[in-house]
């Protein structure tokens, strides 16, 4: 019998056969008038990684999405709490994880897994029946290899690249300037400092991808442990160089260009709310294939 604290604890445990009609009592009168679901969110992961998951999707109530949150384990008939609009299955077995999701799902509406660990083997099954994967792992080695392949038969993302949205911003409003198209083609450099290697190695793909580089360009990834996930980019030529600093309070960047021996732009970007449930809820809004991403995860590959 686990140990772990349940993903719901308010939750009503009920058999597997009952959820529809508990969820159906439970939503009586709950509801604004006029308002409905929009769509399904699949959390996948060991348990130790679905409960800052519950909390994040607690916040979006209001986004009007069904959750269901599913730890892995070896359980083909696990306990079952259900909450509001959220059901938790806890220790199911994998071959059984894509029968419960398609069972559990709106069908007639979107479909978000939001992949937070496990066995990677059962990304094929689910890729079938999501509209939208998003990885999110400590070591995303494993799923990014795959991710040409699942990219192929739906969406896919990663919570790292949603992370960099601001950051990529950020550096693309350089090339606005045509002092700065111009002095790039002689840029041969980019330094990335950071907490997260992968989101450092994710970025150093994007612009690769996007400049189209070839082997000319060094790429020096550093670890700084304790920090945050990126401290700083620096993308030049040694005389000239894109800058991008995470500012003291850890909520801006602060952005300098520095070209043809002079200063072109300097400015501060706000990165916006980096927390879990504004992540997800960034993600749950976006429903086309994002080739600018599968890109970024390809080139990612090559970058030590």
């Amino acid at each position: 019998m686990s140990t772990n604290p349940p993903l719901l604890p308010l939750g009503i445990e009920v058999p597997f056969s009952e959820i529809e009609v508990t969820l159906g009592s439970l939503d009586d009168g709950k509801r604004a008038p006029g308002r409905s679901l929009t769509a399904t969110i699949v959390v996948v992961g060991p348990h130790a990684r679905l409960a800052e998951a519950a909390q994040a999707v607690e916040q979006l109530t209001d986004v009007g999405v069904r959750a269901i949150l599913i730890s892995d384990g070896d359980n083909p008939a696990p306990s079952v709490r259900v909450l509001d609009h959220a059901v938790a299955l806890e220790g199911l077995r994998p071959d059984y994880l894509n029968n419960a999701v398609a069972a559990l799902r709106l069908s007639s509406l979107p479909m978000l897994v939001w992949w937070r660990g496990g066995s990677p083997d059962v990304l094929d099954g689910l890729a079938d029946l999501a509209d939208r994967l998003v990885f999110d792992v400590e070591d995303p080695a494993a799923v990014w290899s795959r991710a040409k392949t699942l990219s192929e038969r739906t969406a896919t993302s990663d919570l790292r690249w949603t992370k960099l949205t601001r950051w990529r911003a950020l550096m693309a409003q350089f090339f606005d300037l045509p002092e700065v198209r111009d002095a790039a083609r002689s840029f041969n450099r980019i330094a990335i400092e950071g907490a997260d290697l992968p989101a450092a190695r994710l970025y150093a793909g994007w612009l690769a991808s996007s400049l189209e580089w070839t082997s000319t360009v060094a790429i020096d990834v550093r670890a700084r442990p304790g920090g945050a996930s990126i401290e700083s980019i620096e993308f030049g030529d040694g005389d000239q160089a894109l800058t991008l600093s995470l500012g003291a309070s850890g909520r801006c960047v602060e952005t300098t260009a520095r070209v043809q021996g002079r200063v072109a732009a300097s400015r501060v970007g706000y990165l916006g709310d980096q927390g879990l449930a504004a992540l997800i809820g960034e993600e749950l809004r976006i429903r086309s294939r994002d080739h600018a991403f599968e890109r970024a995860v390809a080139a990612a590959q090559g970058v030590v």
